[in-house]
């Protein structure tokens, strides 16, 4: 009768533990950034954090860098897929100014619906391309 008291209290004592552990998430909204209007392309971002493990001899170092991976882009090519760190930042930057870019990011474990907001927010505010006109003389 001991034994089914004890197993009786275990069993009551960690059904509340396992029902604390599914807590509701909250999803994250797309994180917009670059040129937010009147823009000519979007390109939409998956953010992750890149470790960086150095071997010192005898001491080991590391770090950790935020990064962007491209998923998907309308009405742009991208050519490069990774971006790391700040000079990355620095260098998209310096693409949408240039080139009239919308850059829109989602966390690393992105669900379906995030990307469908991503996508969104990437067809809100855009301008279509115009073909360049000849200039009458």
């Amino acid at each position: 009768m001991k034994i089914f008291g004890i197993c009786w209290l275990v069993v009551a004592l960690t059904i509340p533990s396992f029902a604390n552990d599914k807590k509701a998430k909250v999803e994250e909204d797309p994180v917009v950034f670059g040129i937010t209007s009147q823009n000519a392309g979007c390109v939409i971002f998956r953010q992750y954090t890149e470790k960086n493990t150095k071997f010192w001899g005898v001491a080991v170092s590391q770090s950790k860098v935020s990064a962007l991976e491209v998923i998907e882009t309308q009405n742009y090519d991208l050519s490069q897929k990774k971006w790391v760190g700040q000079d990355g930042a620095d260098e998209l930057m310096h693409l949408a100014v240039k080139d009239r870019l919308k850059y829109v990011k989602i966390p690393e474990k992105y669900t379906p619906n995030q990307l469908e907001k991503a996508r969104a927010a990437c067809k809100e505010s855009t301008v279509t391309p115009q073909p360049e006109q000849p200039v009458d003389k």
